[in-house]
């Protein structure tokens, strides 16, 4: 997306020498457009405000209505990109805020999994899938493994890469769980993980004592907790959080596929399987009842 002279966006990439942009009717004075977006960054200021805006609308779809945080807080945002009522977090509703929160200095999102107006019930159910020192075949077949056992109790998942070289699987769920109730059904899929591959699977949280193995982290089904949104840039990898379909990961798909300067072309591709992510919350009621007869049984 190119702007004239008039501030105008056209095809193409912000032109360097542009200084003024107009998104949505907000208009936004840019400032070091040719400087590296991050230190040592592949990509200026002008190519990640271009993929941003690139892919905003499907961005926009895990960002509305939630509190996220961002990789770096700025100074003197403007008071249209809060939600004051949501008591923590910034509350993205628009372009024209995407677009102002990477020019000050923003670099990727990551939203809460409950909304502002259901901030105690949890509408994701998250798998962290973090490798260390692993082949990525095997965190595919990690990912595969969790949809799987996802599958028996009727739960079809998502997954996408995590902007560094683990991947995350997502179920969408209606907003009437307790966070304790998601975070023991996330906990018992990953138990039957490592039940099944326990030479694989860890729960060991220090990456010093988990090498060659995959810790499946559920302890983002917490109040409070936030993980990187899909379409998000991790500025660490200069990778993109992008979404796969499930049959890419039997394919020669990598994370470095991702990279900002040719993710936007890939995902104008793959996106569609996120684009209706939240049109089909997943009951958990097998799932809990699973854990409701483990919990019986210990007792």
């Amino acid at each position: 997306m190119r702007m004239n002279s008039c501030g105008e966006l056209e095809d193409g990439a912000l032109n360097a020498a542009c200084r003024v942009m107009d998104v949505d009717g907000r208009r936004l004075i840019l400032t070091d457009l040719e400087a590296p977006a991050w230190p040592k960054a592949a990509v200026s200021k002008a190519e990640l405000l271009t993929y941003y805006l690139g892919v905003a609308d499907d961005l926009l779809a895990f960002l509305r209505g939630r509190p996220s945080s961002v990789v770096r807080r700025c100074e003197g945002l403007t008071p249209w990109i809060f939600d004051r009522s949501a008591g923590a977090g910034i509350v993205v509703e628009e372009r024209g805020a995407i677009a102002h929160l990477v020019n000050g200095g923003c670099l990727g999102f990551h939203p809460w999994s409950a909304t502002c107006q259901a901030a105690d019930r949890p509408d994701v159910l998250l798998f962290d899938v973090d490798p260390t020192e692993v082949a990525f075949r095997e965190v595919r077949n990690a990912a595969l493994l969790l949809r799987d056992l996802l599958a028996r109790y009727q739960l079809r998942s998502w997954v996408k890469t995590s902007g560094g070289r683990g991947l995350h699987i997502l179920v969408p769920l209606p907003a009437i769980h307790s966070f304790e109730d998601v975070h023991a059904a996330a906990t018992l899929i990953a138990r039957a993980a490592r039940a099944r591959e326990p030479k694989l699977f860890t729960f060991e949280v220090r990456r010093a004592r988990r090498r060659g193995r995959i810790l499946v982290d559920v302890e983002r089904n917490r109040p409070g907790t936030a993980l990187i949104s899909a379409f998000s840039v991790k500025p660490d990898s200069g990778l993109v959080s992008a979404p796969l379909e499930w049959v890419d990961l039997e394919g020669a798909v990598y994370p470095e596929d991702f990279s900002v300067s040719a993710a936007q072309a890939r995902i104008a591709g793959i996106g569609a399987p996120f684009r209706d992510f939240f049109d089909h919350p997943q009951s958990l009621e097998h799932l809990l009842e699973a854990v409701r007869v483990r919990e019986r049984r210990r007792a």
